[in-house]
This record gives structure tokens, C-alpha cells and sequence, in this order.
């Protein structure tokens, strides 16, 4: 099993090798900065054109792009791909409501005592509670880590990375949660995917005569495994 991930892993370093950066960082950064000082960081730096991209980029991990996925490897009658995806959404949103509803965290708008002193869109609905993890990050990263899973080139997995951080930026820029939230939402996020599709792989690969997945993409036309 152990052989199965690890091969996982080499062909698909150009999703985690960023995604460890990523972890060593912002575990620094937690080491280093008060809960705070990192969100007001983030918070404060805006601009009104920056306020409708981080919209957009926000609503990549609400859920619906992750349905909107499924729902292609439905029509496209992959469903190999639409139990991997669906288990990794449910097991995510299973990990992070579980969390969420046990440590039930106040969030940015409910924990600082002068609200004014957040950067707010207004058409956006802020939230007060269960802020820890981040559920949108934790969407977001296990549907773009399972994207990277999947694609035939494994080079996309640097853009799958990137737009999955762009989702945990906007959820600190939008006064929705904090540092703490969205780096855990995002391991949470990408362990649960890999998990998920590791264990189809390591199950495929003990079966006589296949291959597994990311041994097969490169064949291909359609781009996915």
C-alpha cells in the first residue's frame, strides 16, 4: 500500500510539492504571528477590483463547483471518477461538520470587538460561527487535488494548487474566517482526496490484469484518467 502512495505522490509533484511549501509556510507562519496579526494582513490589504476577483475566487469551494464536476463525469458515464469524487465530498464534509460543530469557533465578524475594523463586501453574507476549518478551503483543495489526480497532464497540478490557495485567500479577505481555518481546511481538504483516491488505486491495482490510473492517463484523448 505504502508503494501505491508513494508513487501516488512522484507523479503528481507538481500539486504536492507546492502543497508542502504551502503547509511548511503557513505552519511557520502560525508559529511566528498572532491569529490577529495574520488575518488582519490579509484582511486589510484590498482594493475594489480585487473585491469582485476574490468573489469569484471564493465561490470555488462552496460546493457547487465540486457538484458541477460530478455531474460532467455523470454525463460522461465515468463513473469511476464520480465515486471517487463523490466519496472524497462526502468524507470531506463529513471531517470538516464534525469539527466544526465540536470546536465552534467564533469567526473574524463575532471575535473582534469593532467590526468597522474589517474589510466587508457588501454583497457578501458574513458569518459568525463554526469558523474552524474553513469548509469552502477544504472544499476547494480536495476537488482541485483530486483534478490533479486525474489529468493526463500532471503540469496542471501547479494551477489546481494555486486556484485552490486563491480560495483560502478570499475567505480571509472576505472577514469569513482565519489563517488557523484555512490552512487546516486546506491539509483536511487534500488528505481526504488523496485518501479517497488512493484507495480506489491501491484496490484497482490489486486486481488481476488492470493498471492503475495514473499509469493509463497518458492514453487518454479526454485529457482525465
Amino acid at each position: 500500500m505504502l508503494k501505491t502512495l508513494t508513487a501516488l505522490v512522484q507523479s503528481n509533484r507538481y500539486f504536492y510539492v507546492p502543497f508542502l511549501l504551502w503547509v511548511i509556510t503557513g505552519g511557520t507562519l502560525l508559529s511566528l504571528f498572532s491569529k490577529d496579526q495574520l488575518f488582519l494582513g490579509v484582511n486589510g490589504a484590498h482594493s475594489t477590483l480585487a473585491d469582485w476577483l476574490v468573489t469569484a475566487s471564493t465561490y470555488l469551494g462552496d460546493g457547487i463547483a465540486f457538484g458541477v464536476m460530478l455531474a460532467v463525469f455523470l454525463i460522461m458515464r465515468r463513473w469511476r471518477l464520480f465515486l471517487m469524487g463523490a466519496g472524497s465530498l462526502l468524507f470531506i464534509t463529513l471531517v470538516v461538520q464534525s469539527i466544526k460543530h465540536y470546536v465552534n469557533d467564533p469567526r473574524p465578524i463575532a471575535y473582534f470587538a469593532d467590526p468597522e475594523m474589517l474589510h466587508i463586501v457588501p454583497w457578501i453574507s458574513v458569518h459568525s460561527g463554526l469558523s474552524f476549518p474553513s469548509g469552502h478551503t477544504s472544499t476547494a483543495f480536495g476537488m482541485f487535488c483530486f483534478l490533479a489526480l486525474i489529468w493526463n497532464n500532471k503540469k496542471m497540478g501547479l494551477l489546481m494548487f494555486l486556484l485552490g490557495l486563491s480560495t483560502a485567500h478570499s475567505r480571509l479577505y472576505l472577514s469569513q474566517h482565519f489563517f488557523a481555518d484555512v490552512y487546516f481546511g486546506s491539509i483536511i481538504g487534500t488528505l481526504c482526496s488523496t485518501m479517497i483516491y488512493w484507495l480506489f488505486e491501491y484496490k484497482r491495482s490489486q486486481t488481476p490484469g488492470t493498471t492503475c490510473l495514473h499509469g493509463t492517463v497518458a492514453a487518454n484523448p479526454a485529457g482525465m484518467a
